[in-house]
């Protein structure tokens, strides 16, 4: 049930909310064929806007711990709540069909990034590669609902027409298609896609000759909001998925100079500094025993002179895309106040994973395409005929004080800085929310929000759906907590590793190239680093939990990608203590 403000309770779908009820399978439901009824009233509806940031570190912005300069986004967890504990997939792809959906990415088409699918999954439902049609998209349910809905960013959820924002809800919408792309052109990331394809509402775009994706993105969503006030008094539903600050690191020096000389102390430094501003916010208990680092990089210590000034740099650019960020989400944030709109409007801020360990030098052939195509020393770094990310050390940095980053099943690749705001919400405001959630819980708090209980799938053949688990975080800002209600197991296959959470336990298995190939078992609660494995001391525990794994495998569809598909390369990792 969604609990509505005024006391009404809607059912959007039966939630598995329990271990009984879940591993006794109740899998589907059928639901009506959409009919043509009039929507709701308009104008008591809040408006919506969902910002995504591009695998952005849970501690990187100051709300969360970080050093770099985000008071937009300060202020708004100050009228807001901070998600200290909100889940995501590991990848991008992944965490945006879960977005559109409300289902697990195993059930929305992206099992596994369609760059990345192995011979064992293709063709398997769940394992398309796009945003599938197995349910209506949250865009599209609004849409019915009598909502404007818009959006301007980074898609990732197929390529073929027939999978374009346009055809799964959006009445406006600019869109970079596939997964990164240069922020200063088109300029592609490999030998495959040299030129990078957006689309504008259904029709291929050329991006105009001054651009900048964070400040072209919300210019866009600018003239999406004046467009909306011509809505006939429709509230809107926008979706700003920036690109930012997903490799290549680029942003105009005037942002990365700001932080000249800032990283000299190197990781180690960083990270305590940091921690310190999370234990004096209380984003982390003061005894928390942060992940002590992968020693997947050399100390910084250990580095020559050049090495560390080349690293501080890039260190430097990021910061710099975080604060041009922030920049421009204060843009949105002054328009929306300037239009009479931001006390009236929802507002989510989100990273779509952990911060990312892609290696500086590229992965595989790409590495090949970006010496052949990008100059990428010292002194033009950041600019846009260069292409460099910051590497693992860093990212560890930016997931810091969990363990590793994107593309793990760990904490570090899938908790992630959160921040939402909605109307009327004077008890939440400032305040942090400890309890658990997750990018499942964004489509009921929207509906909910909508006061719409307008959940049906599209007009498909057989009409079924499998079912929501996600709950409305609106009663949780009003200060309710519902023991039990919220409970979900929440779990992926990515790359071959797998991860489970069901309450406070919590098991994961990384496959040998970077970890053991062995269930590890953690409980969240007391442990949220993962750095005390409890399999050998609580093996009662871990038989439950994989004995739920296997039910959840087999309820959501995941198939397991074989031994030698192939996945990112990263660096043996050092196991957790036993």
């Amino acid at each position: 049930m969604l609990k509505i403000r005024d006391g009404r309770e809607i059912s959007l779908l039966p939630a598995l909310t329990g271990c009984v009820a879940f591993l006794l399978g109740v899998s589907q439901l059928s639901f009506a064929e959409p009919t043509d009824v009039e929507p709701p009233a308009q104008f008591d509806r809040p408006n919506i806007l969902l910002i995504v940031a591009d695998d952005l570190g849970y501690s990187d912005i100051e709300p969360f711990g970080g050093e770099i300069d985000t008071p937009n986004l300060t202020s708004l967890a100050a009228d807001g709540m901070r998600l200290i504990n909100f889940h995501t997939a590991p990848t991008c792809s992944p965490t945006r069909s879960m977005i559109m959906s409300g289902l697990y990415s195993h059930q929305a088409g992206l099992g596994a990034m369609a760059e990345w699918v192995a011979d064992n999954q293709r063709g398997q439902p769940g394992y398309e590669g796009y945003l599938n049609d197995r349910a209506s998209t949250l865009p599209q349910q609004l849409k019915e609902a009598g909502y404007y809905t818009f959006m301007a960013g980074k898609w990732h959820l197929g390529m073929s027409e027939e999978h374009w924002p346009d055809k799964r809800g959006f009445e406006d919408s600019v869109a970079m298609l596939p997964g990164a792309g240069g922020h200063f052109s088109q300029q592609g990331i490999n030998s495959r896609l040299p030129i990078v394809p957006y689309v504008q509402n259904g029709e291929p775009f050329q991006l105009p000759r001054e651009f900048y994706s964070t400040e072209f993105y919300t210019s866009r969503a600018i003239e999406y909001l004046d467009k909306s006030k011509l809505q006939g008094g429709k509230p809107f539903f926008g979706y700003v998925a920036y690109t930012a600050p997903h490799w290549p690191l680029q942003v105009d020096s005037s942002y990365s100079e700001k932080y000249r000389g800032r990283y000299e102390a190197g990781y180690d430094a960083l990270k305590q500094e940091r921690l310190k501003r999370m234990i004096k916010l209380g984003i982390v208990p003061a005894d928390v025993m942060p992940y002590p680092g992968s020693e997947c990089e050399q100390p910084w210590s250990a580095l020559t002179e050049e090495e560390r000034a080349y690293k501080s740099r890039l260190m430097e650019i990021y910061a710099g895309m975080v604060d041009s960020l922030d920049e421009n989400i204060g843009r949105l944030i002054d328009h929306l106040k300037a239009m009479g709109e931001y006390e009236r409007t929802v507002i989510l801020f989100m990273s779509d994973n952990g911060a990312d360990a892609r290696p500086i030098v590229g992965l595989g052939g790409e590495s090949n395409f970006i010496a052949n195509n990008f100059d990428n020393s010292l002194e033009n770094i950041g600019s846009s005929d260069s292409f460099v990310s910051y590497g693992s050390a860093w990212a560890e940095v930016g997931s810091f004080p969990f363990r590793l980053h994107k593309g793990m099943t760990t904490e570090g690749g899938i908790r992630v800085p959160a921040i939402l705001k909605v109307p009327e919400s004077n008890d939440s405001r400032g305040q942090m929310l400890p309890a658990f959630t997750s990018v499942l819980d964004i489509l009921p708090t929207f509906l909910d929000a909508a006061r719409s209980d307008n959940v049906r799938t599209l007009n498909l053949p057989d009409t079924s759906m499998p079912v929501l688990v996600g709950n409305s975080l609106l009663p949780s800002l009003g200060g309710e907590t519902v023991a039990g209600e919220g409970l979900y197991p929440y779990g992926f296959s990515v790359h071959r590793r797998q991860g489970l959470q069901y309450g406070s336990w919590k098991i994961i298995r990384l496959e040998p190239t970077v970890g053991t190939g062995e269930w590890e078992l953690y409980d969240l609660e007391k442990d949220p680093s993962e750095t005390s494995n409890l399999a050998t001391s609580h093996p009662d525990v871990l038989a439950e939990m994989i004995v739920r794994w296997r039910s959840f495998a087999d309820q959501t569809g995941i198939v397991i990608s074989d031994e030698g598909a192939r996945a990112p390369k990263e660096c043996v990792l050092k196991a957790a203590v036993n």
